[in-house]
């Protein structure tokens, strides 16, 4: 056997058991906000400081991930979501009343 071969070769069989799926967790949803054609946008922050990797800022339009935004620590990401909403709204935006939210 070669050193590039794995350790576990019946890991390589056709029917060999496969490992969980990862599933993936939701961030903090910290606004929402909704268009007058019906299109809804919300922003999530994800915690990565576990790993060493900071901060992530998420835009989802419609529940579909839109854009993100890599920062290096929470008070960052708070400062970047907040202004994203800030131009939405003044591009006609609004609030998406009794929906979450916190910002």
């Amino acid at each position: 056997m070669s050193d590039t071969s794995p350790r576990d070769q019946a890991a390589l069989l056709f029917n060999a058991k496969r490992a969980a799926a990862r599933t993936p967790r939701p961030g903090e949803e910290v606004w929402r906000l909704r268009h007058a054609n019906g299109r809804v946008q919300s922003c999530e922050l994800r915690d990565n400081t576990q790993a060493g990797a900071g901060w992530d800022v998420m835009l989802l339009e419609n529940g579909e991930p839109l854009f993100s935004r890599h920062c290096a620590d929470e008070t960052l990401a708070r400062f970047v979501a907040t202004s994203t909403k800030q131009d939405l709204l003044r591009t006609g935006w609004a609030d998406a009343a009794g929906e979450t939210g916190r910002a």
